[in-house]
């Protein structure tokens, strides 16, 4: 996981803190390189949320995510 943490902190600068409840934090960040696609063998979470996301106004957009040991990191556009 460290090593795909170093490779995600290399694609994103990271800003402010949005918000923070018992699961989660939320940080405002940029992207400084293109995307990469969804692997086929996604979460069904993660699979549904890119298929709504591209072709349905209002939802926000499933930009990229990556596999944690413990959790799942979800970058997300900011509306």
């Amino acid at each position: 996981a460290g090593k795909a943490q170093e490779g995600l902190k290399g694609q994103y600068r990271r800003g402010s803190l949005l918000g923070r409840d018992g699961f989660s934090s939320v940080f405002a960040a940029m992207r400084l390189s293109a995307p990469h696609p969804t692997a086929p063998s996604a979460p069904l979470e993660i699979v549904l949320l890119d298929k709504v996301s591209t072709g349905f106004p209002g939802v926000i957009q499933l930009l990229e995510w990556l596999e944690l040991p413990n959790n799942i990191l979800m970058v997300l556009e900011r509306p």
